[in-house]
């Protein structure tokens, strides 16, 4: 049986949270080990956008990683106002992973925003 914290996994939390930021790290500085000696195998206006989006899906793991933080660590009398289902922390980790980055990030703060009286029911993304 694995280690849980409430509902969120051990686990879970180490892969999103401690793994994404080492990874993150290795390919730029790998990235910039092969610019410095010239070893690129494609021109640098091909590889950057590579890496960036490469970058840009670990930090939207990073981000999983500190919402699974919030919902181990967070008081439950905080966790229990939640007026939405599913609650504003499990929407905004199907935002991250169904929308990407940039929107999951939009999508999961206007959800937020809207976690106030008399707003309340289900809602997915």
């Amino acid at each position: 049986m694995k280690k849980c914290i409430r509902e969120v996994r051990v686990s879970d939390i180490v892969y999103y949270f401690v793994l994404s930021p080492v990874f993150i790290a290795i390919i730029w500085v790998a990235y910039g080990l092969l610019a410095k000696f010239n070893v690129l195998p494609f021109n640098i206006l091909y590889t950057l956008p590579l890496i960036i989006l490469i970058t840009c899906h670990f930090t939207k793991n990073f981000i999983i990683g500190m919402v699974l933080l919030y919902k181990a660590y967070a008081p439950l009398e905080v966790r229990a106002k939640c007026r939405f289902e599913p609650t504003c922390s499990t929407y905004m980790i199907m935002a991250l992973k169904k929308y990407g980055l940039i929107i999951g990030l939009i999508k999961g703060i206007g959800r937020l925003i809207r976690c106030k009286p008399p707003n309340g029911g289900e809602d997915y993304p």
